[in-house]
């Protein structure tokens, strides 16, 4: 299958070395040109820009549960679907509500959507044929998802980035230093970005062609698709001033290339029989 995206690969990493490469250049006069923190399209994509990561555990754990037929299996994807929720619940209480309960009220509320999910799962009629590659897939878009997250937390803490909206009163912009420096450990977190990260575990739709033969035939808006929405997320990320060029480029690729080595991984170990 990986095979068949070749073309939409090397697009991608072709678009990414020219995005670093102008970033080298352009990051900061970027970021001074573009920096609008009250953009109401920019503060909408920061609170739900990250819903690609935020809703994988929920979906793909709710899969599980109605597809496996081992009980463990069972009790794994109800607990994904359950955590997974919880966790959105908690992301989008800390943006849209400011009150000091918030934490509850996200956790209580994101348990909410777990059972709604599992409830209408139920109701979802899936062919026998597909339950097993659904299986296969839903857990391997869990492992890619924690593996984005990883990547970018530990490269976030080495590389100690200052964020554009943390040097803008400083008319020299001293602590600004390209991407490719990295300052060691000290709390600043811009590079790469954590946002256009999540957002690309869109990419994750590329993976529906192992399912479905009229995906496979729309190979190509499974992947255009998901990089339209993350280079949305992105461009936001530069208006609201947390990020830089090369940042958000960054972030786009690490979210791509998990996604890309789980497919890597399924074709080689013949994960879904017949693909």
């Amino acid at each position: 299958m990986l095979k068949q995206y070749k073309g939409s690969i090397v697009f991608f990493y072709l678009f990414t070395v020219c995005a670093l490469i102008i970033a080298v250049f352009t990051d900061l006069k970027i970021d001074i040109f573009l920096n609008n923190p009250t953009s109401a399209f920019a503060r909408w994509f920061e609170a739900t820009g990250e819903m690609p990561c935020r809703l994988t555990c929920t979906v793909a754990g709710t899969l599980i549960f109605y597809l496996a037929e081992n009980k463990l299996l069972k009790a794994f994807g109800a607990f994904a679907d359950m955590a997974g929720s919880a966790y959105l619940g908690y992301h989008l209480s800390s943006y849209f509500f400011k009150e000091d309960d918030y934490i509850l009220f996200g956790l209580v509320f994101g348990i909410g959507i777990g059972f709604v999910a599992l409830y209408i799962g139920k109701y979802i009629s899936i062919d026998e044929s597909l339950k097993k590659p659904l299986i296969v897939l839903s857990i391997v878009g869990i492992i890619v998802m924690f593996a984005q997250l990883g990547s970018i937390e530990i490269l976030k803490s080495l590389w100690g980035r200052w964020r554009f909206r943390e040097i803008i009163t400083d008319p020299n912009y001293t602590n600004f230093t390209a991407w490719y420096h990295p300052n060691g450990v000290n709390g600043h977190r811009s590079f790469p970005s954590g946002h256009t990260a999540g957002a690309a575990m869109s990419y994750l739709m590329m993976l529906l062609p192992y399912v479905s033969e009229k995906w496979k035939k729309d190979k190509l808006v499974c992947f255009a698709l998901p990089f339209i929405y993350t280079c949305i997320v992105a461009y936001t990320r530069l208006v609201m001033g947390a990020h830089y060029l090369s940042d958000v480029a960054f972030g786009n690729a690490i979210g791509f290339t998990c996604v890309i080595i789980a497919m890597a991984v399924i074709d080689k170990r013949k994960l879904i029989e017949g693909k």
